[in-house]
């Protein structure tokens, strides 16, 4: 698990849609992709809904635009702690911006990533 959170951060610093596109395929549950987006995402501090389109989006294309989103605040981001607990693992980002993230990972049998979170806060 911990290995794949370390290759989730490497990816999230790549400025390239592809490599986020091919993370998901390759580690992400078939029910993960399926599931729809939805949330709110707290940019610079103000929190605001993620689009309609964006909630509404449900396949490996949406998934790789929110790698992108994670991309734009924690590109350029350094692990903080990684701690496992049963069978999920809280990532915890930080940048020098002072924007700190807790990744929530769960993972299935295969370990494979079956549900993400991301709480952040400044």
């Amino acid at each position: 698990m911990e290995k794949k959170a370390r290759e989730l951060h490497r990816v999230i610093g790549l400025d390239d849609k592809a490599q986020w596109t091919k993370f998901v395929k390759e580690n992400y549950t078939a029910a993960l992709i399926a599931k729809p987006i939805n949330g709110k995402v707290n940019a610079n501090g103000t929190e605001t809904s993620l689009s309609e389109a964006t909630k509404a989006s449900n396949d490996v294309e949406a998934k790789a635009n929110l790698l992108g989103r994670l991309h734009q605040d924690f590109g350029d981001s350094k692990i903080v702690s990684i701690k496992p607990v049963e069978d999920k693992l809280d990532m915890v980002l930080s940048t020098d911006s002072g924007l700190m993230g807790t990744f929530s990972l769960k993972f299935d049998k295969n370990n494979l990533i079956d549900g993400f979170g991301v709480r952040a806060e400044r």
